[in-house]
């Protein structure tokens, strides 16, 4: 089988739900850290290596770097589930290098081991797939690693992951299998908050032709986008020019969102490009506060980008 089909037979990936606290009983949960990166399926069979986005986008050829320490693996065949990072001088998975180019830097952060040798592994225990997933990294080449678990309770750990700057925390149900949904056996809890949003216009800098000075962003309410604010902080001098190239042949005369704001100086596109952003919390009328720009996203459509809504961990 090759590294594709393998992928695909166990496709589409797990996600993790948002909630707003940890469960109240945490005896009955496994706790890792949160990565701020690519997520990725990774195929390896016959040698070969496969690397698939969650809208099936082939990364192999853009993280070659990855795709090279994985075939480097002394396994059969295989399908890992993990986050492609970049991490600053302080240990931290940080988005933003990633569009930055940081190619020395990336590691592929493997947490999920869900094709072994031949035997789908999916329906059995997150421990027995921990454990295996160890024993396949123990002498892992450079360019991969085992997430790291952390020690609870969440509400200490959370709060440290925020003292660090990391992205946040990751709760799995002990004994759970893996399914291939979004699902409550994995649970998310934020340190850091973060949003996908739809680029649906920008400004141009002051005084200038060839830059942007914002970008004009929105989130998706079923089939409609719905305009989430500006964001103009995050960008260097050369993303700003990037953006204008890629913005500009987009350019449309209405507004791409419903209810659309009175800009005067907004130039509206077509949605194509997504962008995540960092922000540090939702306004009363539903607008980012104080968002950063992180990079774009070429592995979510604009339609992709819901507003996250924290739920009960019971629910």
């Amino acid at each position: 089988m090759t590294p594709e089909k393998l992928i695909e037979t166990v496709f589409p990936p797990m996600l993790a739900s948002l909630v707003a606290a940890p469960p109240a009983d945490e005896s009955g949960w496994l706790l890792e850290l949160k990565y701020d990166g690519f997520r990725a399926l990774a195929g390896l069979a016959g040698g070969r290596v496969a690397l698939w986005s969650r809208n099936r986008l082939d990364l192999a050829g853009r993280f070659a770097q990855v795709a090279g320490a994985l075939a480097e693996l002394d396994v059969g065949d295989a399908v890992l589930d993990g986050e492609i990072c970049a991490f600053d001088t302080r240990g931290r998975s940080r988005f933003q290098l990633l569009q930055e180019g940081a190619g020395a830097g990336l590691v592929y952060v493997v947490f999920d081991l869900l094709w072994l040798d031949g035997a789908d592994l999916r329906a059995r225990p997150l421990e027995e797939r921990r454990e295996r997933l160890e024993r396949l990294l123990a002498d892992a080449p450079n360019g991969l690693a085992l997430s790291k678990r952390v020690a609870g309770p969440a509400a200490r750990a959370l709060a440290e992951a925020a003292r660090r700057g990391e992205e946040g925390l990751i709760l799995k149900a002990r004994g759970s299998r893996y399914e291939g949904k979004r699902a409550k056996t994995w649970l998310k809890l934020k340190a850091l908050l973060n949003q996908e949003v739809a680029i649906v216009g920008y400004e141009l800098l002051d005084g200038a032709t060839d830059q942007i000075g914002s970008l004009v962003v929105a989130v998706a309410e079923g089939r409609k986008l719905r305009f989430a604010g500006k964001v103009g902080t995050g960008f260097s001098t050369a993303v700003r020019r990037e953006l204008l190239a890629k913005l500009a042949p987009d350019r449309v005369d209405e507004a791409p969102v419903v209810d659309p704001p009175k800009l005067r100086d907004a130039i509206w596109v077509e949605p194509r490009l997504v962008a995540q952003v960092r922000f540090t919390e939702w306004t009363r009328d539903d607008k980012l506060r104080h968002p950063s720009f992180q990079g774009l996203r070429a592995d979510k459509a604009p339609l992709d980008c819901v507003r996250e809504r924290p739920s009960e961990a019971s629910e």
